[in-house]
């Protein structure tokens, strides 16, 4: 069986590229796959990876400072150019099974259903439609004309890929009833959910007494790092401290995060880059992760942090809640609730021994999600589709 793979980004390179280099490793045990993205360098792989290249107006349109707002543009000019060039390559490399990424591959799956292969849509996020709304609702809350949200058009293209489809891959139970919830049938909607490397990813000994809240990823509306940082300074608890480990991505927030840190000292910003530092030089200095997404089609960091050994706090609409067993290994809040987070954060901080044995619960829940066990999800999937026996 021939497969290709397609994602205008790097395998292995923040949250969605590890997610893609899961699946890259996993489709590459069932078929022969072919990966199709915009890495200018190719990863050592066992499978070829063959660059589209990026679209030339998407990155001036990015390092114009005027412009760079119009983020919305930026990204639906650089997905066209890359969905134009797997289309392109398409119609001379046949396969049998194409699996592209949301927003990325509209005219692909036209091309390689022409030639009667079938089309698998994998969605990193939430139901598009329903991402954008949180956005919507994030940006009045902030006031922030900065926002980055996604172009009408890009939207028109994610139902399109959705109507071709004939199945739609998502992260957690969280993502696919957005989808349900959008009318599409069960049915049509598989759940993958992430691995994690439990050896990279492994508790140390905390070297002191700090209770210290941790958050890692891009600072931006859909995150609710505003949300944290105001349970945090609720919770008001004794020897405590705030890591922020991530950069901001709007004028509005990077404002934030300046007066934040300029008038709280326990409250820090960290920046780092997992693909190439130590983890456990964050994550084993921390007391519990704290993932207050408003949307979230998952949120690998949280399965990081529960292989490190730390409990957890994620909200419902997080697609992390799917391996949150609420009280055990970590607690579920509504989004957007900063009283929910502040009063768990209290509660952990209060009962050491419980926090301790919480992280030992997330430790043994991070351990199930392994290669092995992704590999046997995502092979019956196939079997289900009736693309193996």
């Amino acid at each position: 069986m021939k497969i290709t793979l397609t994602c205008n980004t790097s395998l292995g390179k923040g949250g969605q590229g590890i997610c893609l280099e899961n699946a890259a490793l996993a489709l590459s045990e069932i078929g022969d796959l072919t990966v199709l993205s915009a890495d200018l360098e190719s990863p050592k792989t066992n499978f070829p990876v063959y660059s589209m290249g990026y679209s030339r107006w998407s990155q001036r349109l990015l390092n114009t400072p005027f412009l760079r707002r119009r983020h919305d543009w930026a990204v639906l000019m650089g997905d066209l150019y890359f969905d134009k060039q797997v289309s392109k390559t398409l119609k001379s490399q046949f396969c049998d099974l194409i699996m592209g990424v949301a927003g990325q591959t509209n005219l692909g799956f036209k091309t390689a259903k022409a030639t009667g292969a079938k089309a698998w849509l994998y969605c990193l996020n939430n139901y598009l439609p329903f991402m954008q709304s949180q956005i919507h609702q994030e940006l009045e809350f902030i006031g922030d004309s900065t926002v980055a949200k996604m172009n009408p058009r890009m939207l028109d293209r994610f139902e399109g890929e959705c109507q071709q489809a004939d199945l739609i891959v998502v992260l957690s139970d969280v993502a696919k009833k957005t989808f349900i919830q959008a009318g599409y049938t069960s049915e049509k909607v598989a759940v993958l959910r992430p691995f994690v490397d439990t050896n990279r990813f492994h508790p140390v000994t905390k070297a002191d007494q700090v209770f210290r809240v941790l958050y890692v990823g891009t600072i931006e509306p859909r995150k609710g790092v505003i949300y944290l940082v105001n349970a945090f300074l609720q919770a008001n608890i004794p020897n405590s401290e705030l890591l922020i480990v991530g950069g901001t991505t709007t004028r509005g927030l990077k404002i934030f995060m300046e007066k934040t840190l300029s008038q709280h000292i326990n409250i820090k910003q960290e920046f780092r880059d997992f693909s190439q530092d130590d983890p456990t030089e964050i994550f084993g200095k921390s007391s519990v992760l704290v993932l207050p997404s408003v949307e979230d089609g998952f949120g690998l960091v949280a399965l990081e942090a529960m292989a490190s050994g730390l409990p957890v706090i994620v909200t419902s609409q997080c697609g992390a809640a799917d391996v949150v067993n609420n009280g055990v290994n970590g607690f579920i809040v509504p989004p957007r609730n900063i009283e929910a987070i502040a009063d768990k954060l209290t509660f952990l901080a209060e009962n050491k021994t419980i926090r301790s044995e919480m992280g030992t619960f997330a430790r043994t829940t991070a351990k199930q999600f392994n290669l092995e066990n992704y590999q046997q999800q995502l092979r019956q999937i196939f079997v289900q589709e009736g693309l193996l026996k």
